[in-house]
């Protein structure tokens, strides 16, 4: 599993995409710019500098305070969405991904991503 972490500073890193490797396909999590969830087949980037904003985003290995480490060579059971965002509240904003011991929710919460134990 990896992530992207926004760093600024010494702020504590904060996880902005993750990517879960499945029997078959990677998948990306992220928000887009419409604060919608997105999931789609999607191989890690690289990490940059924000020289401007004195940030950079890393491409690492998931720390172990990511949820989805936890689950890491378990079997995804299902992902239940979410959707409620928009004008007509058709945009995904969560996705439950449920594991043989447990799961893990993704969410859209004001533009950023958050990921909690389901």
């Amino acid at each position: 599993m990896v992530v992207a972490q926004f760093v600024h500073g010494s702020d504590a890193p904060e996880v902005i995409d993750v990517w879960l490797r499945l029997e078959s396909v990677i998948i990306g999590i992220g928000v887009a710019a419409d604060w919608s969830l997105v999931i789609e087949p999607d191989e890690p980037g690289q990490g940059y500098v924000m020289d401007e904003l004195g940030s950079r985003v890393d491409v690492v290995s998931a720390p172990d305070d990511v949820p989805f480490v936890r689950h890491i060579g378990e079997r995804l059971v299902r992902a239940v969405e979410r959707f409620g965002g928009g004008v007509d509240g058709t945009e995904r904003v969560g996705v439950e991904f449920v594991f043989d011991s447990g799961s893990v929710v993704a969410e859209s919460w004001a533009g950023d991503l958050r990921l909690t134990n389901g």
